[in-house]
């Protein structure tokens, strides 16, 4: 089922959706954190039908996640660009959030570290811009123009 683009949202929540919203896509990306670097790999690791791992691959190229690496004649290699590690951060929040909610009953298999030490990463906090840690109830999605007459009822 081919779904509506989001790519020309305002919303950057809709944006991101649009590049990263298919379940794939993260799973793709998560195995590149792990090293994989061949077609071949990511379909013996994920289990993915070719067809569908070459279009995500595809895709992920084209929106600047992945790049096709070509070194010395060897088969291509999918390498993450700046773009693509920075999603670092959303798989942690998933992973964090997912051992909190979802392993009731046992602790998950996988496991965030610091590479320095190898000590488990604390949990990602929120900040406001004086440093005051946030909570979910701290947090507000404004659309720009209820944030103009927010600021302007405050002044």
């Amino acid at each position: 089922m081919k779904h509506k683009s989001l790519a020309q949202e305002t919303c950057p929540i809709s944006r991101g959706l649009n590049v990263i919203g298919e379940w794939w896509t993260l799973l793709i990306v998560r195995e590149a954190f792990y090293g994989v670097t061949k077609f071949a790999d990511f379909q013996s690791k994920l289990g993915i039908a070719k067809n569908i791992l070459a279009a995500r691959l595809k895709q992920l190229v084209k929106d600047g996640i992945l790049q096709l690496d070509n070194k010395g004649g060897k088969r291509s290699q999918y390498v993450l660009t700046e773009k693509g590690r920075d999603l670092i951060y959303v798989l942690l929040a998933i992973s964090q959030w997912a051992s909190k909610w979802l392993f009731t009953s046992g602790r998950p298999s996988l496991h965030t570290v610091d590479k320095q030490d190898l000590l488990e990463i604390a949990p990602l906090e929120v900040r406001s811009r004086n440093g005051r840690i946030l909570g979910s109830n701290d947090i507000e999605f404004l659309h720009e123009d209820k944030r103009s007459s927010k600021n302007q009822s405050t002044d």
